[in-house]
């Protein structure tokens, strides 16, 4: 489920809404169907969720994926679990591991497009 949550107290049960309070629309809250659920630090979390993560989070490898041809969504909680969803179980993957190892690795850009290209080779050569 892909909502925000808009009350939390420390005696109460916290409340969600999937759905904006000022227009009553979804506008891309609610279940999130299909895809896979990968963890990643809280540093990652914030740095994907900069308006501009190249510039200032040093943060290019879904650029680079979706520069190469690979299609696909992504949810990114501040909790570090991100939600990512494409037309193949092995994209899917593919990019999941790639915010992974990114994180995990403290990877350069350089290496970030290096990975992008290479795992965009390993998704279209299956």
């Amino acid at each position: 489920m892909y909502g925000r949550v808009t009350l939390a107290n420390k005696h109460m049960d916290p409340e969600l809404e999937c759905v904006s309070s000022s227009t009553g629309k979804s506008e891309g809250l609610g279940p999130l169907n299909g895809g896979m659920l990968f963890n990643v630090s809280l540093a990652m979390s914030r740095r994907l969720m900069l308006p501009k993560p190249a510039e200032a989070g040093k943060l290019i490898i879904l650029e680079e994926l979706g520069g190469e041809g690979l299609a696909f969504e992504i949810a990114v909680g501040r909790n570090g679990k991100v939600w990512v969803d494409s037309k193949s179980i092995q994209a899917t993957l593919a990019i999941g591991k790639a915010i992974q190892e990114t994180d995990e690795k403290s990877l350069t850009l350089e290496e970030q497009k290096k990975l992008a290209k290479k795992l965009v080779a390993l998704v279209k050569g299956l």
